[in-house]
């Protein structure tokens, strides 16, 4: 993404040709905002940004010299320690909590990430991203660290938060991924369920330190049951459904019930309490507020922890989540099965000729569009390899909430461990994702293959699955009736010229499927046709004039632009809706270089909110705020870069060592806690010493044990 400003002459036309210092903070002071037109008022706030940036560099350079400063002498104290906040906390007021925190973090960026601090003192990276350097390297090995940094500090500047945070858990799970499945094995040890009270009254519990498969099962199951509640008439916000689902799944309340008989009982007894004054009725879709599942960018003020929705782009999307019509006179969305049945809209999403988003790829009226690619029937097929049927869920039937799961073909044929992508919750393991994909192999599984640099070539979906032997039992074992499959998207991500080269017959289980995709790759690509082009690039001028596109440009357009197009926005595309670039009522075709993907909130931004959009080439796009500035939104990649060549392994005899807190005494696999109703037990467990070697000083330390930079109990 690019920013282009025409600001007209005057005392801002030269703000960004200055480097952040005296000088241009003199300039910023020289300039009255209020006179100032749109597009210059843009110029003069990215000024104030960086000045700001450096400010706050220097800031933390100053807490950094205080806390070890001494009485009399320039010469400073070798560490912080624990009264060094005491300093910081005196001198400005603050909690010595408040003082050590912010002493921790400049003590990391002065200490171990230096290039972090220097890109803060330039004024291109600003302190949340420098936070984010900080906390999710903070595992990491010095050496790990600095390479994370020399490949992400040069795309920084131009990433939201959230997206920032998914390429360094990318990039660092490439590192060394073997030590990376250690660390998860080694936190899931401490799998526990922690309760607290709040001032108010209220309780919390949380399952905490879950497999990342059971999180996102979880989480995919309340989801389907909040939403079967709101199908039922239950008009109520999306966050207060899952707390009472959630509730009621674990109280007792659905003991012995199934899923048909427990959501009629929820939809009687939630339906019965009356709104508060507060508690107003869903938006139609349920997508996009903050009370959906919070921030959608992870930005500045989220931390992206569990209050906040989840790591990334806030949280797990609820199924099928905005993707709905939400225009042109029919603001009702579709059924978040995907069956193409639509459910009355809880609000009007928008004015009739203005929101123009389109409806799920999977409707009825667009079955004949996906012919060529509908899995064929359930059963295997004398060439080997189980054939799978879609998705066809009978009516009442509670699915799971949408779940999409991107890994490189590659690492599901476990040639490598590179690191996989859940939209909304970012990046998980390659063994993690080879367990979802056994999960959910009766979804609908996609083949995207890009070009040599990651950009899309073609879709293909997969008639056949691998083989599964030795599948274990439970809720997806053989045998289940057709059509209770999970609502889930798995996408297989290769480059053209890696599927053409493989030998299936290498790959055992899924050499059926490899062989038909070799034949499909070539059968639908002739020589003398370039790869690349959407499914409708013959479309006729009646299949544009057609008020939605059929399913397979709809899947294109959906992987094509990964996320909302909108500048910053990381919802996924999956919950998001599909619009007219050019609005169909204006005569605009529904073609996919017509399409993109925006969120809820960005789509009435886009009608309602005074901006202009066109899109020149398909899947790039020219936004022009309210306001005057202009931004070109470029495709995304399938598949980001990663360090290539990987760093050598640890250096040394045996693994790389796990950090301090995930060290675990191996004894703790054979006993039982001792102390399971301890809460304190539970919430502050006994940690070992720091290993040895460990650069970390008393402030890391106490990060690292989860402590504030505060006293210690006095020894009397």
């Amino acid at each position: 993404m690019s920013i282009d400003l025409d600001p007209t002459p005057g005392g801002v036309a030269g703000l960004e040709g200055l480097a952040p210092g005296s000088v241009l903070v003199a300039a910023l002071e020289g300039v009255d905002p209020t006179c100032l037109a749109g597009a210059e008022s843009i110029e003069y706030l990215r000024g104030c940004a960086r000045a700001r940036n450096r400010a706050a560099a220097r800031f933390l350079t100053a807490v950094h010299e205080a806390g070890r400063a001494e009485d009399g002498t320039t010469t400073r104290r070798a560490l912080v320690d624990e009264f060094s906040g005491d300093e910081v906390s005196t001198a400005l007021g603050w909690s010595r909590s408040m003082a050590g925190r912010c002493l921790e973090f400049a003590d990391d960026l002065h200490r171990r990430l230096v290039e972090v601090a220097a890109a803060m003192g330039s004024g291109e990276l600003d302190e949340p991203k420098a936070r984010v350097f900080s906390e999710w390297t903070r595992d990491l090995a010095d050496d790990h660290a600095h390479q994370v940094c020399r490949v992400l500090l040069p795309e920084a500047p131009g990433l939201p938060v959230g997206a920032l945070i998914a390429r360094l858990q990318e990039v660092a799970g490439a590192l060394d991924p073997e030590w990376a499945a250690r660390r998860e094995r080694a936190a899931e040890k401490r799998l526990r369920v922690v309760a607290s009270r709040n001032p108010s009254g209220t309780a919390n519990v949380s399952g905490c330190d879950l497999p990342m498969s059971s999180g996102v099962a979880i989480m995919a199951r309340v989801d389907a049951l909040a939403l079967a509640v709101r199908r039922g008439g239950v008009t109520r916000r999306m966050a207060w459904l899952r707390g009472r689902v959630f509730e009621r799944l674990l109280d007792g309340f659905a003991a012995g019930l199934t899923d048909e008989q427990l959501v009629p009982l929820l939809v009687a007894e939630l339906g019965a309490e009356a709104p508060d004054d507060d508690d107003a009725p869903a938006p139609a879709g349920g997508a996009g507020g903050p009370e959906d599942g919070g921030p959608e960018d992870g930005g500045p003020g989220d931390d992206g922890g569990p209050e906040d929705g989840g790591p990334e782009d806030g949280g797990p999307s609820p199924a099928g989540s905005g993707r709905g019509d939400g225009g042109d006179g029919d603001p009702g969305g579709l059924d978040d099965s995907g069956s193409g049945k639509r459910e009355p809209a809880d609000a009007p999403a928008a004015d009739a000729p203005a929101a123009d988003a389109l409806a799920d790829g999977r409707a009825a009226d667009d079955d004949a569009a996906r012919a060529d690619d509908s899995p064929g029937y359930e059963g295997d097929d004398a060439e080997g390899g189980e054939l799978i049927s879609g998705a066809d869920p009978r009516a009442g039937v509670v699915r799971e909430g949408i779940v999409e799961v991107r890994l490189r073909l590659s690492t599901a044929l476990g040639l490598d461990d590179m690191p996989a992508h859940i939209p909304g919750w970012g990046t998980v393991l390659a063994g993690t994702a080879r367990e979802l994909l056994e999960r959910h192999r009766r979804s609908e599984w996609r083949m995207v293959l890009t070009d040599d640099d990651g950009r899309l070539l073609q879709v293909l979906l997969p008639r056949r699955r691998p083989r599964s032997a030795d599948r274990p039992a439970g809720p997806h074992r053989p045998g289940r009736r057709r059509g209770t499959g999970s609502n889930a998207i798995v996408e297989l991500q290769a480059p053209a010229t890696l599927l053409a080269a493989l030998a299936p017959d290498d790959h055992d289980t899924w050499a059926p499927m490899l062989h038909e995709l070799q034949h499909r790759l070539t059968a639908d690509h002739p020589p003398d046709q370039p790869p690349g082009r959407p499914p409708d690039h013959a479309a006729t001028p009646a299949q544009a004039r057609r008020r939605r596109p059929g399913a397979e440009v709809d899947r294109w357009v959906r992987i094509r632009d990964r996320h909302c197009v909108a500048p910053g926005c990381r919802r996924p595309a999956h919950a998001s809706d599909l619009d007219h670039t050019l609005d169909h009522a204006l005569g605009g075709p529904s073609v996919s270089w017509n399409c993109g993907v925006w969120c809820r909130h960005h789509h009435r931004t886009k009608h309602e909110g005074g901006w202009r959009v066109t899109q020149p080439s398909p899947g790039r796009f020219h936004i022009t705020t309210r306001a005057g500035a202009r931004h070109t939104v470029e495709p995304p990649r399938i598949t980001d870069p990663l360090p290539d060549p990987l760093p050598a392994p640890h250096p040394g005899d045996g693994p790389r060592p796990l950090p301090a807190h995930e060290a675990l005494d191996p004894a703790d696999d054979d006993q039982d806690n001792e102390d399971d109703d301890d809460q304190a037990d539970d919430l502050a467990p006994s940690l070992p010493p720091e290993t040895t070697g460990s650069t970390g000083s008393t402030a890391d330390t106490a990060h690292r044990r989860g402590e504030a930079l505060i006293d210690p109990p006095p020894p009397f």
